[in-house]
């Protein structure tokens, strides 16, 4: 072969050598791409598998706090059933303790205890005035049994947090007070007096109870019952009275020695007025002319 030949053939396979060596650019780019979607798919794997780690984590942990709190809301259940269960124990044998000394309440002895020198059936006194004490003394008079539960826990909670004091006695508690218990503020009155109020209902209907509690209260001036403080204030018999009377009367009752006092008694009316129409006792009409009513007390009639 001549010296022109093989060096031809030198040529040819260099070039062939030194295209074989050369990178396809087409195919490395084809590479990159198919190894950018392993990667990318590997990653999402791996987040995928961190996220439910972090799930299950996240899952137990909040089983686990649920798994406290159940069982700090079981105990602090079980400490107040306990509680209400040995208040509630206490609170009977206080009771117990408390009316054992108490007499049997019936109608002859509550009768047998009035203080009323002037004493009014029932029949003689305005349902006027019956109304004007129920409104303002006690609105639920006619729905309980003696005892009212909602003005009772307004008052102990007033009692507690705040400065001022506010009585939650019912109608049929103060005729226990008035009668047969006495003044003394103590627990064990109170207890007392609940203890007859209850009673009392067993054996008086509420307009015996009402008429009872009208024939004692005090009204000031040694007045005891709306038949003799009619008189007093009004020089007239209870069965007289007008609805602005009946309302100033009936206004006495809470601060008898404030109330003496005729300015501060037509305050106290027009108080007596706005529940008695509030609570639908009277009228638009009666409630305007009671108030415009000056309604003298018999010594400043001149």
């Amino acid at each position: 072969m001549s010296n022109i030949d093989k060096n031809e053939n030198n040529r040819i396979r260099r070039r062939k050598v030194s295209s074989n060596s050369i990178s396809n650019p087409a195919f490395d780019n084809e590479n990159y791409k198919v190894n950018r979607k392993d990667n990318n798919r590997i990653n999402k794997i791996n987040r995928s598998n961190n996220s439910s780690e972090l799930k299950r984590k996240k899952k137990s942990k909040s089983k686990a706090k649920r798994h406290i709190i159940f069982k700090l809301a079981k105990g602090f259940l079980l400490l107040m059933l306990v509680g209400l269960i040995f208040l509630s124990t206490v609170g009977l044998v206080f009771t117990m303790i408390s009316v054992k000394d108490s007499p049997k309440v019936t109608k002859e002895l509550i009768e047998s205890k009035y203080v009323s020198s002037m004493p009014v059936s029932t029949e003689q006194i305005p349902q006027n005035l019956k109304n004007a004490v129920v409104a303002i003394e006690d609105e639920r008079f006619y729905k309980h049994k003696g005892v009212d539960v909602i003005s009772l826990t307004r008052s102990v909670i007033n009692n507690i947090f705040s400065d001022t004091t506010q009585g939650g006695s019912t109608i049929d508690m103060q005729v226990s007070k008035n009668l047969l218990t006495d003044n003394e503020k103590t627990i064990k009155r109170k207890v007392k007096d609940i203890y007859n109020a209850r009673n009392m209902n067993k054996v008086m209907n509420k307009d015996e109870i009402l008429t009872t509690y009208l024939n004692n209260i005090y009204l000031g001036k040694s007045t005891y019952g709306v038949g003799k403080g009619s008189k007093i204030y009004f020089g007239k018999d209870v069965s007289e009275l007008n609805l602005a009377q009946c309302a100033m009367l009936a206004g006495i009752t809470n601060n008898p020695v404030r109330y003496m006092n005729h300015d501060e008694a037509k305050k106290r009316q027009e108080t007596v007025l706005y529940k008695m129409h509030e609570l639908k006792y009277i009228t638009d009409k009666e409630y305007s002319d009671a108030l415009y009513d000056p309604v003298p007390f018999k010594s400043e009639i001149g």
